[in-house]
């Protein structure tokens, strides 16, 4: 996906609120290919409104841009402010509940973690009862972690914005051709995937790839396929 004569074509990955760089995106880093950007987390959290920015930066030209998650939420930012350098979009199980408020999944799940960021500031509340009630509101387990990355993980949370706080362009497919794919039928992403089909986009669903359909075989076939048909 190169450039005749030139340098290939950059796309850039944004990862979720787990690994950051290449270490969120073992299966496509594992291609080595050059145009390949993996956004590293600075400072002590994922701040979209920042790292949209940042992710345009790192495009270099026009290019393509994917998002996991809450990365979703700064690659729908980086595409509805920048659609000129884009030329694509890639959003997987992505968290930008903005576009699909009055869902019933999205509803639940905000009802659900609203209460997680309301004491995110209350220094009686550790890291670990914080994380506790974050998997609690999620609907997973707690991860088994010893006290120190608890700490170190909770702050990193705490200090990011609730994804459904995050302003974002419902028509944002209508700027910049987007898919989107969902995993494992979880409501919230499938409402945001729906509604953002609404508006133009293409929806991909795979079934039993659960949170991470990019480390799938199927999963990286559509992000290639996607990118290879908007390189013009």
């Amino acid at each position: 996906m190169g450039l005749l004569n030139g340098p290939p074509v950059r796309t850039v990955f944004v990862h979720g609120r787990g690994r950051s760089g290449p270490a969120a995106w073992p299966r496509l880093a594992e291609l080595d290919r050059p145009g390949h950007v993996f956004l590293e987390r600075t400072g002590a959290a994922d701040q979209p409104e920042r790292d949209a920015d940042r992710a345009i930066e790192a495009l270099g030209g026009r290019g393509h841009l994917v998002g996991h998650s809450y990365g979703a939420v700064t690659a729908m930012l980086a595409a509805q402010r920048r659609p000129d350098v884009i030329r694509s979009l890639v959003l997987l199980e992505p968290a930008c509940y903005d576009v699909a408020r009055g869902g019933r999944g999205v509803e639940g799940h905000i009802r659900g973690m609203a209460p997680v960021f309301a004491v995110a500031d209350d220094p009686q509340v550790d890291g670990e009862e914080f994380l506790a009630r974050f998997a609690a509101g999620m609907g997973a387990q707690m991860p088994d972690l010893d006290a120190g990355a608890c700490e170190t993980i909770a702050a990193r949370i705490r200090a990011t914005p609730a994804p459904w706080e995050v302003d974002l362009r419902t028509d944002t497919p209508r700027l910049v051709p987007t898919l989107v794919i969902t995993g494992d039928e979880t409501p919230m992403y499938t409402e945001v995937a729906a509604a953002l089909e609404a508006q133009g986009a293409t929806r991909l669903a795979l079934p039993g790839t659960g949170h991470r359909p990019q480390d799938s075989d199927e999963g990286m076939a559509a992000i290639c396929r996607w990118q290879e048909e908007h390189s013009a």
